[in-house]
C-alpha cells in the first residue's frame, strides 16, 4: 500500500550532501509507489515555539502564523516522516529544530506519523560525533510511538558534492525503496 511520506530537510545549504541523501531516498521512494513531499525548512521562516500552549486551547492550531501554517497540513497527513540533515555542533541545524519544537502542538490534535527516519550527514571522519544526534532522534521516535525505518550515516563530508559516489547514497535509495 503506497505511504504518504514527507521528506524534512533541514539543511540551509542549497544542494549540498544532505539534499543529496534527500533526493536519493526519495527516488528509491517512488519507485517503490510511495508519494513523496518534501519541504526545505533549513530557510524557511520558523519562529520556535512560544510554549504558550495556544494549540491545547484551539484544536491543534498553533498562534504563530509563518512557514508552519503550510507544513502543517502535511504533518497531518503523512504517514511518514524523515528527517534529512547534516549534523551542526553535534544535534540538528537550529532551523530543524525549530520546526521540530513547533510540532508540539500535535500533541494538542495528534498527527498520524507512524513511522520516522533519518538521513545524517556531517564532516568529522570520527562516527562517534553523530552519536548526540542519534541519541534525540533516537528517543523522539520512543517517545512519539513511532516506528524507525532506518538509518543513514554518512561521515566525512562537509564540501558540496563531497557526497558524490558515496555508499550512503545507495543506502539512501536502498531505505527509500524497502519502505513498506
Amino acid at each position: 500500500m503506497a505511504k504518504k511520506v514527507l521528506v524534512v530537510h533541514g539543511s540551509p545549504r542549497v544542494n549540498g550532501n544532505s539534499a543529496q541523501l534527500a533526493d536519493a531516498f526519495t527516488r528509491g521512494a517512488e519507485d517503490a509507489g510511495h508519494e513523496v513531499t518534501r519541504i526545505e525548512v533549513g530557510r524557511a521562516d520558523i519562529r520556535g515555539c512560544l510554549a504558550c500552549e495556544y494549540c491545547f486551547s484551539h484544536e491543534g492550531a498553533c498562534c504563530q502564523q509563518d512557514a508552519m501554517q503550510e507544513f502543517y497540513p502535511l504533518l497531518r497527513e503523512a504517514d511518514v516522516i524523515v528527517w534529512a540533515t547534516p549534523l551542526y555542533c553535534y544535534n540538528y541545524p537550529a532551523q530543524l529544530r525549530a520546526f521540530q519544537d513547533r510540532m508540539f502542538c500535535g500533541i494538542a490534535k495528534p498527527f498520524g506519523v507512524k513511522q520516522t527516519g533519518l538521513l545524517l550527514c556531517f564532516e568529522d571522519k570520527d562516527e562517534t560525533r553523530a552519536e548526540p544526534l542519534l541519541d534525540v532522534y533516537r528517543v523522539n521516535t520512543a517517545y512519539c510511538g513511532q516506528e524507525s525505518i532506518g538509518e543513514v550515516v554518512v561521515k566525512a563530508v562537509y564540501e558540496v558534492g563531497a557526497i558524490a559516489g558515496n555508499p550512503g547514497l545507495q543506502e539512501a535509495y536502498d531505505l527509500g525503496a524497502s519502505l513498506a
